[in-house]
């Protein structure tokens, strides 16, 4: 398991969660400047990250947290939160307005020097690592329920028997279909996502299998597309309107016709926010969604969400 935590000594520590958690950094070669978890909830807790706050209120902290970030969406019966920034770029004097005993987040929660200065002023800071897989976000629900001091049990066993009933459904499909996720403006052709990306995660999560091997994002040809032959096209629910549910890519792009995906009208809308911050809660339902359309429970007309 990854972890990456900053934890500054104001709060009480616990010696055996201490010094596993020292273990796990040294064989990873990080470094900490203090590691262990509060030996109570803190009351005052700011997250930034909407795989990092799913996690929170899973773990029930809900009535903790006094501000989350632009990415998070909350349930729609929670109360109102201030919203202090997107995670990347955290406004210092924001969160510090919020008085918070500790900030939770991903690892691209930042700026450094927003998180220097949180740690400095005597706020803790406990970044997670995005998982990639199931058993990484395993990890970081009971690390989470370390530092929050709350029993993981109940969330950790939702999330295996998600993981369990999926790895079964995923063993039935007779094969892993190639799955392209895009991203699409007309004019400026497609991008689509590579290896280490949280799309690519969660198409393998599904039981595809990513159509390209290149990593990050990259623009790709209307030739390129039509070589990459994919069974599915993605893109996220915040491009729905805009992409009319696939039919405006197969305007822009006419060659895409002729793949097996275009052939079927086989696009598919994902969640946005079950992409953020790697693999997460609403990551596990959509991708049992998505193994349903895999599997033909679904059809690709009924599809978009």
């Amino acid at each position: 398991m990854r972890l990456s935590i900053a934890l500054p000594m104001k709060l009480p520590m616990k010696s055996s969660r201490s010094l596993s958690l020292k273990k796990l950094f040294a064989a990873a070669g990080l470094a900490l400047a203090a590691v262990g978890a509060c030996a109570e909830t803190p009351q005052r807790i700011v997250s930034a990250g909407h795989a990092v706050t799913e996690l929170a209120l899973a773990l029930g902290v809900g009535d903790n947290l006094v501000a989350v970030d632009s990415s998070t969406r909350l349930p729609e019966d929670f109360r109102r939160l201030p919203v202090v920034g997107y995670y990347r770029q955290l406004p210092p004097e924001g969160l510090l307005a919020q008085r918070p005993e500790l900030l939770i987040g991903g690892e691209h929660m930042g700026p450094a020097s927003t998180l220097e200065l949180l740690h400095s002023s005597g706020v803790a800071v406990v970044k997670l690592p995005e998982a990639r897989n199931g058993e990484e976000l395993l990890g970081n629900i009971e690390h989470l329920a370390g530092v929050l001091e709350k029993p993981a049990g109940e969330v950790a066993a939702g999330a295996r028997a998600d993981l369990a009933a999926l790895k079964k459904s995923v063993a039935s499909l007779p094969e892993k279909p190639r799955v392209l996720f895009v991203r699409a403006q007309s004019g400026r052709g497609i991008k689509v996502a590579g290896a280490d990306t949280s799309p690519h995660s969660l198409i393998r999560l599904s039981g595809g299998q990513n159509a390209v091997d290149f990593s990050g994002y990259k623009t790709l040809t209307d030739e390129a597309l039509l070589k990459l032959r994919p069974d599915w096209i993605f893109y996220s629910s915040d491009q729905a309107q805009q992409l009319k549910e696939g039919a405006a890519l197969l305007e822009w792009l006419p060659l895409l016709k002729l793949t097996p995906a275009g052939e079927r009208k086989a696009f598919a809308e994902v969640d946005g926010y079950a992409l953020l911050g790697g693999i997460g809660l609403a990551s596990l339902q959509e991708a049992k969604r998505i193994n349903r359309l895999f599997s033909g429970e679904t059809t690709p007309a009924a599809a978009s969400r």
